[in-house]
C-alpha cells in the first residue's frame, strides 16, 4: 500500500513537468524506471545525505562507497536502530527497507 501511495505521489509531482504533450509520458517513464530503493531514499534520507549521496555538512556521512564497507543486513541495522547522529526507525516498512539497503548496497 505505502508503495502504491509513493508512485502515486510521485506521479502528481511529476506531472507538472515538461510540456502538456510530453507530460504524461515523462511521468510515467520516470517512475516506472525509478528503482524502489532509490525512491524511498529520496523520501527519506536525501535531506541529510543530498542527491549524490555525498552527505551534507559534518554529521551526515557519505554514502557514494556505502555498499564496499556495509553489507545490506548492516545497512538494514543503521537504518533500524540509527547510528551517531542519525536517528532509528525512519523506515518502517519492511518492503521499502529491502529496497532501501540493496539500492545502497549496490554503490560500491
Amino acid at each position: 500500500m505505502r508503495k502504491i501511495i509513493t508512485v502515486l505521489t510521485l506521479t502528481i509531482l511529476l506531472a507538472g513537468c515538461g510540456t502538456s504533450e510530453d507530460k504524461n509520458t515523462a511521468t510515467k517513464e520516470t517512475v516506472s524506471d525509478a528503482d524502489p530503493g532509490e525512491l524511498v531514499y529520496k523520501q527519506t534520507c536525501i535531506g541529510c545525505h543530498g542527491q549524490d549521496l555525498g552527505g551534507r555538512g559534518s554529521s551526515a556521512k557519505d554514502l557514494t562507497h556505502i555498499g564496499s564497507k556495509l553489507s545490506e543486513e548492516e545497512i538494514k541495522n543503521v537504518v533500524i536502530n540509527g547510528r551517531r547522529s542519525m536517528p532509528a526507525g525512519l523506515v518502517k516498512d519492511e518492503e521499502d527497507l529491502d529496497a532501501l539497503a540493496k539500492w545502497l548496497h549496490s554503490h560500491k
